[in-house]
């Protein structure tokens, strides 16, 4: 059995690590989380609030209202990532850390399908977790299940000769980063 090594990305290209990941993903997720709480405000102006803080201190959950604010970001997170990773190759944040996203086989750009892919193998554990939150027991332990899936992810891009995490390979993505000169 030969061991082959992984084929090189193009010319001026590395593969990007996981720390330039994280940090363009925290980058991306503070924007959307910053377009979410001005969409919710503009929502619970609507009626649709999650929730009413009561004059006892008291806090009443709005099932209705959580749902819509909860559906209005999860639609604001996938346009957001998919359509930035298939129209310009790269979220805000990565962009910003000079990265960018393709096909791992050619390098051209991710069809839509593979976007949903990876967003899905990316989101949809915090997703759900999000979701349960207000169920006791149920929203802890599909935040746990969330956080281990998050680890996992790093995991396996950190231990990836080719930075590709597991959601890399299921969405047959590679993330590379412009080498610096020496």
């Amino acid at each position: 059995m030969t061991v082959t090594s992984p084929p090189a990305p193009a010319s001026g290209l590395v593969y990007a690590d996981v720390p330039n990941r994280a940090i363009a993903y925290i980058i991306d997720a503070i924007l959307v989380g910053i377009l979410n709480l001005i969409v919710g405000a503009v929502l619970g102006g609507l009626g649709f609030s999650p929730g009413t803080l009561n004059p006892d201190l008291t806090f009443t959950i709005n099932y209705v209202g959580l749902f819509v604010v909860g559906l209005v970001g999860l639609l604001i997170s996938a346009a957001y990532f998919i359509y930035t990773w298939t129209s310009m190759r790269a979220t805000i944040g990565m962009r910003l850390l000079g990265m960018q996203i393709g096909n791992a086989g050619d390098g051209q750009a991710l069809t839509l399908n593979q976007a949903v892919r990876r967003y899905l193998a990316l989101s949809a554990p915090a997703i759900l977790a999000q979701v349960a939150s207000p169920i006791p027991l149920v929203g802890l332990v599909l935040s746990l299940l969330a956080l281990a899936w998050a680890i996992f992810l790093i995991y396996t891009t950190a231990n990836s000769p080719t930075k590709q995490g597991w959601h890399d390979h299921y969405a047959h993505s590679q993330v590379v980063k412009a080498a610096r000169a020496v």
